[in-house]
C-alpha cells in the first residue's frame, strides 16, 4: 500500500487529476513521499511505478470490445492529461470508446457525482441507463449516488464473467 499511498494520497495528485497541477510536479512529490516512507532513496522506483498506473487490463478491453456492437461504451477515468495519447492511443484502444471522460480535462474527479452525470450526458443517455464498473468502492458509491447501476470490479474469473460485488 505504500506505493499506492505515495502515488495517490498526496495533494499533488489531487491537483493533477483535475488538470490543475503538472504531472512532473506530481511525480517529484511521489519520489519525495517514497523517500519519506522508506527513509532512503529507492533506486529504479521511478521506472517501476508507471506500470501501476499505465497498465491495461486486457480482460476489460476484451469485454468492452464484446459490448461495443450493442451498447455505447465509455471510459471514465481519474487520470493525468496524458491518458488519451500516452495510454489509450499508444495501446491502440482509444477508438474502442464512444466517449472518454478524463478527470484532468474536465476538472472533476471520481467520486464527485458531477463527473458521472457528465459521462451520461456525453453518452446521450440518462444516468439511470448506465452501468458503471470500477475497482474502487468509493467510485462505485459515487456512481450510485449519481443514479447509475454500479458494481465494484474484482477481476474476471476463469469462465470470463466479471466478478462484481453486488451483482
Amino acid at each position: 500500500g505504500g506505493l499506492a499511498e505515495a502515488l495517490y494520497g498526496i495533494p499533488e495528485w489531487e491537483e493533477v487529476q483535475v488538470g490543475r497541477g503538472s504531472e512532473e510536479r506530481w511525480l517529484k512529490a511521489v519520489a519525495a513521499r517514497l523517500y519519506e516512507l522508506a527513509g532512503r532513496p529507492i533506486p529504479g522506483i521511478r521506472q517501476e511505478w508507471p506500470r501501476m498506473w499505465r497498465g491495461i487490463d486486457h480482460d476489460i478491453v476484451s469485454l468492452a470490445r464484446r459490448l461495443r456492437p450493442r451498447y455505447k461504451v465509455g471510459l471514465l477515468s481519474t487520470a493525468t492529461k496524458n491518458l488519451e495519447e500516452q495510454v489509450l492511443n499508444h495501446q491502440g484502444i482509444l477508438d474502442l470508446f464512444d466517449v472518454v471522460i478524463n478527470s484532468a480535462h474536465v476538472g472533476i474527479a471520481k467520486p464527485d457525482v458531477r463527473i458521472y452525470h457528465l459521462a451520461a450526458e456525453r453518452l446521450g443517455v440518462p444516468a439511470s441507463a448506465c452501468v458503471f464498473v470500477d475497482d474502487l468502492l468509493q467510485n462505485v458509491e459515487g456512481a450510485r449516488a449519481a443514479g447509475m447501476r454500479a458494481f465494484q470490479y474484482q477481476g474476471i474469473d476463469s469462465s470470463a464473467y466479471i466478478r462484481c460485488q453486488g451483482m
